[in-house]
């Protein structure tokens, strides 16, 4: 069931997508249940769009960002029509989002929008205050702690690198596309 939200007919989530896994999946289900189209935006999409803050240091290192803006994004529209999504219900683009200068030019305008966040730390909170200071409205749809999470891309790429079973974390179609890298790197 869709929501209305103060006449904005557009959603937008944020995140790195390191991978896209299950609970990134319960982030954009929520949040597309909240609007008529959802705009998935890949921050960090590119090595020069990678900014540290104070908030979350290691989000901005190369070895916390090993998928492209390519690959993320296929694992995501992969899972999302594997769901029964079309191409009407969603958009995936880049979200430079600690480049504001260049951030505007890829989101949707401000006042057609509402963005959807979750919280679980200070960098949680640093996105809702930027996000509202650029003019959107912000929908926190829940503030969590670390251990509440459904699953961490940091986890899954710490399985991936030792060799733990990684798949109960992920979308479907996530496992077939890094099955299928793994079988390419070997």
């Amino acid at each position: 069931m869709k929501v209305e939200m103060r006449g904005r007919q557009c959603g937008l989530v944020l995140g790195r997508f390191q991978p896209f896994h299950l609970g990134h999946l319960e982030y954009v289900e929520a949040a597309r249940s909240r609007c008529q189209r959802l705009f998935v935006g890949i921050t960090n999409p590119d090595p020069e769009s990678r900014v540290a803050t104070s908030a979350d240091p290691a989000r901005s290192t190369a070895e916390n960002n090993p998928f492209t803006f390519a690959q993320r994004r296929a694992m995501i529209e992969a899972s999302l029509w594997d769901l029964g999504w079309t191409d009407r219900d969603f958009a995936i683009v880049p979200a430079p989002i600690l480049q504001v200068d260049r951030l505007l030019h890829y989101l949707p305008p401000p006042s057609e929008t509402t963005a959807f966040l979750t919280v679980y730390d200070e960098w949680g909170e640093q996105k809702v205050q930027l996000m509202r200071s650029l003019g959107y409205a912000v929908d926190v749809m829940w503030r969590r702690d670390h251990a509440s999470r459904v699953a961490s891309g940091t986890q899954i790429r710490t399985m991936l690198a030792d060799g733990t079973d990684w798949h109960p974390l992920v979308p479907d179609a996530v496992a077939r596309q890094l099955a299928d890298r793994d079988h390419l790197a070997s």
